[in-house]
């Protein structure tokens, strides 16, 4: 069943003319409306921004999510960020080598398993973070710029309702893949 959304949504043609009537139909009436929406939203949040961050700072998505995570809590080992972000392992694995090759992480064996490495960022690495995260803001406080005070919390609540469900959607028979990913 198609899960059609407010006819007047794009009433002005704003949407069509930013990005053409497929666009504007995807958005609006097919069977996939919620999570075409989610990903629609995704996407031209991060593609612009991980370029950018690619041709000024030399930093691919895998390793900025890597330098956040470690930002957040430093010593994690990359199966950890892994777990954390449901980026694939080989991808996480790949970044880890450009990140130590470049300075900007270090890696330590960890002191109850030798075998186990823990990862941390160099002062070279806090500094990029430090460069990049103003970018982040910027684009995260442009896409949320159309709400209110009252409507950011509510898509807030909206938003913490939709993660705390994933264990429930994620994680089922068809969302194995991202637990044997990690």
């Amino acid at each position: 069943m198609t899960r059609t959304s407010d006819p007047t949504l794009d009433a002005d043609g704003a949407l069509e003319s930013a990005f053409g009537p497929l666009a504007v139909k995807m958005l609006t009436d097919t069977p996939l409306v919620d999570v075409w929406r989610v990903n629609f939203i995704a996407n031209h949040f991060t593609v612009p921004i991980y370029r950018e961050l690619g041709e000024t700072f030399g930093l691919s998505r895998p390793e900025f999510v890597i330098l956040f995570c470690l930002s957040q809590k430093p010593g994690l080992a990359a199966k950890d960020i892994c777990g954390a972000t449901g980026r694939p392992k080989n991808s996480i694995s790949r970044a880890v080598s450009d990140l130590l090759r470049k300075g900007l992480i270090e890696r330590e064996a960890r002191d109850e398993d030798r075998r186990s490495k823990t990862l941390i960022m160099t002062a070279a690495g806090s500094d990029l973070l430090k460069a990049v995260m103003p970018i982040f803001k910027e684009r995260q406080n442009a896409m949320l710029a159309p709400l209110s005070a009252d409507e950011r919390d509510q898509f807030a609540l909206l938003l913490d309702k939709v993660v705390l469900g994933m264990p429930d959607w994620a994680l089922t028979a068809r969302g194995r893949e991202l637990e044997d990913a990690v």
